[in-house]
């Protein structure tokens, strides 16, 4: 018989983290039913969500996020999907859910992502934020925290977190859906064009190359604050580049599958921001490119380095410069790398794998009178 479990997502089906949904794939025994504030696109077919916003009581969302204030509309309204308890995604998701938890009498586990355990403004103590005010109790309280990497336990750690409370669970990525193609001489990058992403660093690395990468397109992908400027200085730089801005999730694999060579050149932003593991290196991995990295954050957990990547430190324009120059010049190397990265992307982040070890770890979790 399927049971139903909570996941408590405050903004529901963001576009950016379709990864939140697609963890769930291969669950057979517990079916999600999402709630949270509001809805960014509409849910996927066949998914059940509640936005919680006209089950509040008389101070409304304010009253829940901010005091904790379960009414009796709300919970009667939850418990009616008889669940058997709470996953919420990111660190503030969990401290909103941490009362309605307590309320219902649920298990609660949070899932961490990265920002949400590295950023100053979720490590520093302040009693304005509600997440800074119940973190601790959160920790206390939370039948099992999922870090996504070894890095972001590391973080949850040493700021207090207690590691039998931990458990790293990897994010994966659908192997039905990326697929080695016909490979080209592209090296690929795709992301927001954010500090964290380290976008910048790879620009500069492309204008040192110039002419060296005579023969090979480079294609950047995506959208974001910093792409006017860089944009400039690439065609300042001479540098010929494909801009193609914000491409869809669905239309993603067909341009992992062209690329040798992907880029994720990720570092930590100035306000602490830090990956967890980002699910670009292996969707990428799982279409056979070779990964020039840097040695940030989870990455390293996922890119071995000269077996299906090269990696440099944060930040290092010319050292990033130098290893896209040694992967473009040694063909034979580069798509070795990149079937060697799929090898491992099948064995240890297959979504279809991931999901259901996910599926086990919150069975374990629920309340021994609904196993």
């Amino acid at each position: 018989m399927t049971r139903q479990f909570l996941v408590f997502a405050d903004k529901m089906f963001a576009p950016s983290e379709g990864f939140i949904q697609n963890s769930y794939k291969s669950f057979d025994q517990l079916q999600p039913v999402f709630i949270g504030s509001e809805m960014r696109s509409a849910a996927p077919a066949g998914v059940k969500a509640i936005e919680l916003a006209s089950l509040h009581g008389p101070l409304g969302e304010t009253g829940f996020k901010q005091f904790g204030l379960v009414s009796d509309k709300l919970k009667s309204r939850l418990a009616a999907e008889k669940p058997v308890l709470i996953h919420a995604h990111f660190g503030k998701s969990g401290a909103y859910a941490l009362p309605l938890a307590r309320a219902m009498g649920l298990p609660l586990v949070v899932t961490y992502h990265g920002g949400d355990a590295t950023k100053t403004a979720n490590t520093k103590n302040s009693v304005m934020r509600v997440y800074n005010r119940r973190r601790a109790r959160l920790w206390r309280e939370a039948a099992l925290i999922l870090p996504v990497s070894e890095f972001i336990k590391g973080e949850l750690a040493s700021a207090g977190c207690p590691a039998n409370k931990m458990t790293v669970h990897y994010n994966g990525a659908d192997a039905s859906r990326f697929n080695p193609g016909q490979k080209s001489k592209l090296i690929l990058f795709a992301g927001r064009w954010v500090e964290k992403k380290g976008i910048d660093t790879l620009v500069a690395a492309l204008a040192r190359l110039g002419p060296k990468l005579d023969g090979w397109r480079v294609r950047l992908v995506g959208d974001g604050p910093l792409k006017a400027e860089l944009a400039g200085r690439l065609k300042a730089s001479g540098v010929d580049i494909d801009l193609p801005g914000w491409i869809p999730a669905a239309d993603m694999p067909r341009h992992f599958a062209e690329a040798m060579i992907h880029c994720v050149p990720s570092r930590r932003a100035a306000t602490g921001d830090a990956e967890g593991l980002p699910t670009v290196c292996i969707e990428a991995m799982l279409s056979g490119c070779a990964i020039a990295a840097t040695r940030h954050a989870g990455i390293p957990e996922c890119v071995k380095e000269g077996e299906t990547g090269l990696l440099v430190p944060e930040g290092d324009d010319a050292a990033l410069a130098d290893r896209l120059e040694r992967m473009t010049a040694n063909i034979e190397a580069t798509l070795a790398m990149g079937a060697a990265g799929r090898q491992l992307a099948l064995r240890d982040f297959n979504l279809d794998i991931q999901s259901k070890r996910l599926q086990d770890l919150l069975l374990a979790m629920a309340s021994p009178a609904t196993r």
